[in-house]
């Protein structure tokens, strides 16, 4: 995760052969900004450009994107972390909506709809209880293609994420 600061006291001049700005690794430490670009306040500073897991306007404050960054370290590894650009797209409007929902994200660690059908009806007991006789007749493959056709649910390569 980095972001291009631009000292925007210093305007790019034909002839130069830099701009004055700089790639910054998130979370930015303004210590390091100043040094690096002679700026005083955080005014002086716009970004250029950014490589995040989330989108970002022009206006935001650097420690709004700082944040945010904490956040995504803190799901770094994890199952929803690893998928956090596909939940989002497939749910959330905004980066900020998926953070504030993040707890409602259940993740089961499956591989396709027929394992997903398999241990909701065995683990979960999604239809009651069920007679143990009866489980071996249940065509989980079948109840696996509904489910994977179902918007509650998100297939990826980490397994299955239900929005609740």
């Amino acid at each position: 995760m980095r972001i291009y600061l631009l000292n925007n006291t210093k305007p790019y001049r034909d002839g130069d052969e830099e701009y004055s700005g700089e790639w910054f690794n998130c979370p930015v430490d303004f210590e390091e900004v100043r040094e690096k670009l002679g700026v005083e306040h955080e005014e002086q500073i716009e970004i250029a450009d950014y490589e995040l897991p989330f989108d970002i306007h022009s206006d935001m404050h650097l420690w709004e994107i700082n944040a945010n960054c904490r956040m995504v370290l803190e799901m770094e590894g994890t199952p929803i972390g690893n998928e956090m650009k596909a939940i989002q797209q497939k749910w959330f409007d905004s980066f900020e909506d998926f953070i504030d929902h993040r707890d409602e994200i259940r993740f089961y660690d499956v591989g396709d709809g027929a394992a997903l059908a398999e241990y909701l009806i065995r683990e979960e007991s999604v239809f009651g209880e069920i007679p143990h006789e009866l489980l071996k007749h249940i065509d989980y493959h079948s109840y696996g293609n509904e489910l994977e056709m179902d918007d509650r649910y998100l297939f990826t390569a980490s397994g299955v994420f239900r929005y609740q």
